[in-house]
């Protein structure tokens, strides 16, 4: 109930706050690993980590598993290690981007460019004509998976991203 999932437009914590409780439909996840970190007997403490599918509330992991044993329970703290490829090893703190935020070497080093946050996702390449209608917002045919496309001219020059839709690029993010 403290989620930002949505029912009926509103998110279940803002449903929470009112004291109002709505049904929400259980959701398929994956938990792919959970490793014992540390067990302390005497503060009755369990550290694991896991590795597991978006859409899975540690919280409620943290319940069922407590439930499963006969007891009660709640978490503690989280600390998110890795989503997707970003691992928590490679970030840097707020304190140090403050401390370094006239150096372009650190910038340039820590910062990953708009096109490299997208490489995974499919591309399509423009005609010149293409690239202009593309520009002034006309949706264009093309035969691309759905979802989000990285969008390029002819001569290679990173345009920006599009939302295809039936088979349809619909600008979305513009970079040149």
């Amino acid at each position: 109930m403290y989620s930002a999932i949505k029912v009926n437009g509103k998110k279940l914590y803002e449903y929470a706050r009112m004291g109002k409780e709505v049904e929400v439909k259980p959701r398929t996840i994956n938990i792919y690993n959970i490793y014992l970190e540390e067990f302390d007997h005497k503060n009755n403490e369990v550290i694991f980590i896991v590795e597991c599918s978006k859409g899975t509330y540690i919280r409620s992991l943290c319940e069922d598993i407590a439930k499963k044993l006969n007891t009660i329970g709640c978490m503690k703290e989280l600390e998110r290690q890795q989503v997707g490829r970003f691992n928590i090893e490679n970030s840097i703190k707020v304190g140090e981007l403050k401390e370094h935020k006239d150096d372009l070497e650190f910038i340039e080093k820590h910062f990953i460019g708009f096109e490299e946050l997208l490489k995974d996702k499919p591309s399509c390449e423009l005609t010149d004509k293409e690239v202009i209608q593309f520009l002034n917002g006309i949706e264009l045919k093309k035969d691309i998976q759905e979802g989000i496309c990285r969008i390029y001219s002819v001569d290679n020059t990173f345009i920006g991203t599009a939302e295809v839709e039936n088979g349809f690029l619909k600008r979305d993010i513009v970079v040149i």
